[in-house]
């Protein structure tokens, strides 16, 4: 069924493999820190933060044996462990019933590797004693491969190794900004947007990390922008709802996490973002963004989206945190312009006197002419003279081109081979390297040369103006394999985009497909869509085999579904083969029919949903036939658990459509029959995600019924379960269908209580939608308690939002007001309105209140005849919904029709 096995292949990646040997040697950290990658500081760096320094080696494989142990307890195991040997073999006896339950897995590790409760006298315990995993020697193998690859993914999430902080390091010495300096530390500690700009070279980026050192209690955020690598709106969202995460603010981290890094609504996560700075407020965070040069395109109509989407959420920060933007040239206006333009004559001589070299009369003159004052060219100049190069600091004529390259080149020559290779490493790295793949003393030797610099996370990378100087110099055999042995390096470590990048600048297109392909929805989880895009984008479908090309085109089609690009995707899938009947071939109809919806052809979207489905019902039949055949020679048939636990998540996507299905047109018992199935399944597969789901849906239900007591155990629920898993935005959701829920049972300062702090979250990150919609319930309630000018307020708020879901509800509210003030002809307008309106939304619910509501008007207004239909109507829907309290509210107002015509 799978066709593209190469790509999707069960082995495990170089990093899986690095994670199965740290499992084997736990219990030697020794080993592991001089041994494994991944006892690292650039792997390890979110891990080692609290390290007491100086960090010994040791102390890196210890926090490795620790961090594996804490995640593999938190993620797999999910619950506190048992305290003894006995309490463990129970668990073991109910855990191995269900081996898709990730505590299987735990159980596999424990077994093989913890010890901490059982260890085997033999190895083949685990598959002979009947207490343990009875199977098969190769059935073990695989499963302990199984979690190995749970573990990894768990691993990497919780490390983020490719999320590394940064910071650029303050320099030993400062000369010629110290009226600079004080003034941008003065106007740090006030929230203001600070711009820097002046030429490359001259030290802004030196001056702000000084400057950063006066606030070590703050939180600082860097971002440098590097163009094709992170210069798009999600890379940078994503950043910074990691280190706001890490300031204990989550909102838009937990958001990025439910919507798997990749934002669709980028005023949502702009709000999120707002509001986390701002619970952040008695501790603000300084905001850095370096580089933005990048970001000034001359011609604006020429300017990318993108950029246009950076440009505008970092304006919309100003009012939430000291923004500090540092560019070669302004662009963005700020609170405070500091122009940089390089050191004076008298720094020069400062300089090269605290270097042990004393100027002769003129020489400082001619140095800072040739120099421009920028103090990267003279120290690399200081460098050469100190390296025993007399003529290093005899400068050029005025007229020569003031370049970095003759003092480099000169440099160049003094070096080892083993120093020249590894800056020639480095060039190819967009992005810091991690330090341990090299010979530290070539790294010492390298910086105190000032031709690399490295960070407090196991990164290390070339000064930037000598990157492009040394990579220019590279021939394309040799730039190819530097590539491809970078790509290997970013293997080991989880960076499955980085070794993308590297693999298709080696020329290997077919290797960064299958590296990425089978890796993606992890990639795009941490944010890394922005680097998918360009190298995928740019690779020749033709220089690569069938299997990769079809990969490539779902890969192709995803990020632009992703980014929006629907007519781009469309025109890419419309030129691939659709004859092909494999899962990759359903996965493109099921794309097509996703970009044709999006595009708004409806017919069109079901017509390619349905050829995918007819492709994956002839491939289900020839796999259920193949499983039968195999289940006969095979005594058990784990290998159907991970299909089975694919066929849950699918039927419980089926009952939650029917549920809503059902709901929507007034079957109500039919759409709690499905939810309550939806809900068996999200427990047969363990997800809290899905439980919480289906437990909003049941909520709602039980509360359109009036079922008060059911509906707000399952809310509570939802709202329980939503913060467990830390996802805000649905948490603040069901604090609105609470809301709902207690004004549809007449529990009006309870919904109040509730809805007011949901109003104001939606409010403040910019969601109409459930803004409204809780606004009308607010108003519905404000209306209930006798609080009239509230009840006008919320419900005008509705109709400015101009949600058209929400509008009756409000509508209806208006009413009521109007009515009970005796403006009898105000209140048929208003409920005329609503009835027509939530007809027009397919809303029963709502027509049937406000149609009888529109009949109670008009008989208040004397319209008797008029208003008798509209009752009688109201009264068949309610039944029709099986409202008890509302059919007899109907009946009783039917009577007073009645006994007035009478």
């Amino acid at each position: 069924m799978v066709d593209v096995a190469p790509i999707e292949s069960s082995t495990l990646t170089p990093f899986e493999r690095h994670v199965k040997y740290a499992l084997r040697h736990l219990n030697d950290p020794q080993r592991l820190s001089q041994e494994s990658p991944l006892a690292s500081a650039y792997v390890l760096s979110r891990a080692i933060r609290d390290l007491p320094e100086p960090a010994t080696l040791r102390s890196y494989g210890e926090a490795l044996r620790t961090v594996i142990r804490t995640t593999a307890i938190r993620r797999l195991w999910q619950a506190p462990l048992p305290t003894t040997r006995d309490a463990m073999l129970a668990a073991i006896a109910e855990v191995r019933r269900e081996p898709t339950d990730p505590r299987y897995a735990y159980v596999v590790l424990e077994l093989r590797c913890f010890h901490d409760f059982i260890k085997p006298n033999r190895m083949s315990d685990i598959w002979e004693d009947p207490d343990l995993l009875l199977g098969s020697k190769s059935q073990h193998y695989r499963e302990f491969d199984a979690a190995v690859k749970q573990l990894a993914t768990l691993l990497l999430d919780t490390l983020q190794p490719s999320l590394r902080r940064e910071r650029p390091r303050s320099p030993e010495t400062l000369y010629g900004y110290d009226q600079k300096l004080a003034t941008l530390q003065k106007a740090m500690q006030v929230r203001q947007t600070i711009v820097l700009s002046g030429p490359g070279g001259v030290g802004k980026t030196s001056l702000v990390a000084r400057a950063c050192e006066q606030l070590a209690q703050r939180p600082i955020f860097w971002y440098t922008l590097r163009p094709a690598f992170n210069d798009g709106v999600r890379s940078l969202l994503f950043a910074l709802g990691s280190f706001l995460h890490e300031q204990g603010s989550s909102g838009l981290w937990h958001y990025l996490a439910s919507v798997g890094g990749e934002p669709g609504d980028l005023d949502l996560a702009a709000g999120l973002l707002r509001e986390d700075l701002a619970h952040l407020d008695a501790q603000a965070p300084l905001l850095c963004f370096d580089d933005l040069e990048h970001l000034a395109v001359t011609n604006l109509a020429l300017m990318p989206p993108a950029y246009t989407q950076l440009i505008d959420l970092m304006e919309g920060l100003r009012t939430s945190a000291t923004l500090v933007l540092i560019s070669q040239r302004p662009f963005i206006p700020g609170d405070l312009h500091l122009e940089i333009d390089g050191l004076t004559v008298e720094d020069v001589g400062d300089l090269c006197h605290a270097a042990g070299y004393t100027l002769a009369t003129g020489e400082a003159e001619q140095l800072h002419s040739y120099t421009r004052g920028n103090p990267q060219l003279l120290k690399l100049m200081l460098t050469l003279h100190n390296d025993g190069d007399q003529e290093a600091l005899i400068a050029a004529p005025a007229s020569s081109a003031r370049s970095i390259l003759p003092a480099l080149q000169r440099l160049w020559r003094r070096l080892t081979a083993d120093e020249r290779r590894v800056l020639q490493q480095l060039a190819v790295y967009p992005y810091p390297a991690p330090a341990d793949v090299f010979q530290a003393t070539v790294l010492e030797h390298l910086e105190r040369l000032h031709l690399i610099t490295t960070d407090d996370e196991g990164g290390v990378m070339l000064m930037p103006a000598l990157a492009p100087l040394i990579r220019d110099e590279l021939s394309p055999e040799l730039r190819a394999r530097l590539h491809a042995e970078a790509a290997q390096v970013r293997l080991e470590r989880g960076g499955y985009t980085a070794a993308a990048y590297h693999f298709a600048q080696s020329g290997d297109d077919n290797r960064a497909v299958q590296v990425w392909f089978p890796q993606r929805q992890l990639a795009l989880g941490r944010g890394e869509a922005d680097l998918a895009r360009p190298i995928f984008y740019g690779i020749n479908q033709q220089r690569l085999g069938k299997l990769e090309r079809k990969a490539l085109l779902i890969i192709r089609a995803e990020l632009r579904q992703l980014a929006g690009q629907h007519t781009e995707g469309l025109q890419e899938l419309e030129a691939s083969d659709w004859a092909e009947e494999s899962e990759s071939g359903a996965r493109l109809w099921r794309l097509r029919g996703e970009l044709q919806l999006a595009l708004g052809y409806p017919d069109q979207a079901i017509e390619s949903y349905g050829e995918g489905l007819t492709v994956i019902t002839r491939l289900v039949g020839q796999q259920v036939l193949l499983h039968h055949r195999r289940g006969i020679v095979m005594h058990r048939r784990r290998d159907l658990n991970a299909c089975w636990q694919e066929i849950h998540r699918a039927e419980f996507e089926l009952e939650i459509l029917r549920g809503l299905v059902s709901e929507e047109t007034g079957g109500y018992e039919e759409a709690l029959a499905a939810y309550l199935r939806a809900q068996d399944l999200a427990e047969l597969v363990s997800d809290e995600t899905l439980l919480a789901q289906v437990a909003r849906q049941i909520a709602a239900v039980h509360g359109r019924r009036a079922k008060l007591e059911a509906a707000v155990a399952h809310g509570m629920r939802a709202i329980e379960l939503f913060e467990r898993i830390g996802d805000r935005v649905s948490r603040e959701k069901m604090c609105a269908n609470l809301a709902a829920i207690y004004v549809q049972t007449r529990e009006f300062q309870a919904a109040i209580t509730i809805g007011v702090p949901a109003y104001e979250f939606f409010m403040s990150v910019h969601d109409p939608y459930y803004a409204a919609v809780t606004a009308a319930n607010l108003a519905e309630a404000s209306y209930g308690l006798g609080d009239l000018a509230s009840a006008t307020t919320y419900a005008e708020a509705v109709l400015t939002l101009g949600d058209r879901f929400a509008e009756p509800y409000a509508l209806f509210t208006l009413g009521e007001v109007a009515l009970s003030k005796g403006e009898t002809a105000e209140a048929v307008a208003r409920f005329s309105a609503s009835m027509q309106r939530a007809e027009r939304n397919d809303d029963p619910y709502m027509v049937a209140y406000a149609q009888r509501s529109l009949g109670e008007a008009l008989l208040e207004h004397g319209d008797l005849s008029t208003a008798r239909p509209h009752i009688e109507q109201s009264l068949a829907t309610f039944r029709q919904l099986q409202i008890g309290d509302e059919i007899t509210l109907s009946e009783q107002l039917l009577a007073r029709v009645a006994n007035t015509h009478c």
